[in-house]
């Protein structure tokens, strides 16, 4: 909503920054990037400073947004927070019951080429015992672990928790509550026509996971984000009609449930400021799931997937090619030069100032 209303937000004195929609992963990654070597391209040089940069120029109030923000350590936070010493920080975390969180994350792990089944998954994040899958989804996953490391040198009034309704919510009702936090009016928001984060069906990720491991490992991640995150994944998949969503199996409901009303009370017990209600962390009676897609549903997905493709690549992609190359440059110096992106901010507010007297 910030990114697709970027003129909207600068007319109520928010700045969300960053010329190219990856400015915060960017950030997020440079800010961390012992961890996230693996994602660190030139536009992650330097782009936590930069970031900052935009924020300090501005006015007004500022939105630093970023998942990627949920696994930095006690010195990296230090860092952040002591490079924005110059405004009053709050901590705003987002966060939804983890019956519906546990399916997203192991679609999106295999959105970013992991290969273990939904049952492999499932298995390594329930056992106490060390794995490298279950680390890394309770690095993300520890709410009020999160939480505490963020809200050390934070005020417990300056540290938000914006719980996702459920699912029979009026629609919009996430975007008024965190709306609500950074005082900004939602309704002068338009909601994208297309979403940038795209589901997929249980058949979908199946089939993207056997993508996954058949495909060679000298394909590098640029190549894999083009071509599979963003391109087959995004935009061919994700368009399928017929697909069945991926749900938490009943077996797995008692200690999920037990995991959620732990940060239930310990978020209560921190004092944090709640938009929503703590109860909506916790899952609601978990209904029964469907199996696993057969050998013929895979299939017929796959066919279906190939058929769109034959019909959405153009017929001579070489054409497009180097406009592309062209707008990938200025977006670049752009995000690399603040003074640039100063200018732009400048244009934002002229723009929004005409549109109110028109």
């Amino acid at each position: 909503m910030l990114w697709h209303n970027k003129a909207a937000a600068t007319a109520q004195g928010l700045l969300y920054p960053g010329y190219v929609a990856s400015t915060h992963f960017h950030a997020a990654v440079d800010l961390q990037r012992a961890r996230y070597d693996t994602w660190v391209t030139p536009l992650a040089d330097g782009a936590w400073d930069r970031l900052v940069e935009y924020v300090r120029r501005w006015s007004g109030d500022a939105v630093i947004s970023s998942e990627l923000l949920a696994t930095a350590t006690h010195d990296e936070i230090d860092r952040a927070l002591a490079s924005l010493n110059f405004a009053e920080a709050h901590i705003v975390c987002t966060a939804r019951d983890l019956a519906r969180q546990v399916p997203s994350v192991w679609q999106e792990n295999i959105r970013n080429r992991h290969t273990e089944s939904f049952p492999e998954f499932l298995s390594a994040i329930r056992r106490p015992a060390p794995s490298p899958i279950g680390d890394l989804f309770w690095s993300y996953q520890n709410l009020s672990g999160v939480l505490a490391n963020w809200s050390r040198d934070i005020p417990a009034e300056r540290v938000h928790v914006v719980t996702v309704p459920a699912r029979n919510a009026p629609k919009g009702t996430l975007w008024q509550r965190f709306a609500s936090i950074i005082g900004i009016d939602p309704n002068a928001f338009n909601e994208p026509s297309q979403l940038d984060n795209h589901s997929l069906g249980f058949s979908q990720t199946e089939l993207l996971r056997r993508v996954n491991l058949a495909m060679d490992a000298a394909v590098g991640w640029p190549q894999y984000l083009a071509v599979v995150k963003e391109y087959l994944s995004a935009k061919v998949l994700s368009a399928q009609q017929s697909r069945t969503d991926i749900v938490l199996p009943p077996t797995e409901s008692a200690w999920v449930h037990d995991r959620a009303e732990l940060f239930a009370r310990q978020i209560k017990a921190a004092g944090y400021d709640v938009v929503g209600d703590v109860t909506e962390l916790v899952p609601e009676e978990i209904p029964e799931s469907e199996p696993e897609p057969t050998e013929s549903e895979v299939l017929a997905t796959a066919i279906a997937a190939l058929a769109d493709l034959a019909g959405r690549l153009p017929a001579n992609p070489d054409r497009d090619r180097t406009a592309e190359r062209v707008k990938h440059v200025l977006r670049t110096f752009t995000e690399q030069h603040p003074p640039v992106m100063a200018l732009r901010q400048l244009y934002w507010k002229g723009k929004a100032s005409w549109t109110r007297s028109r």
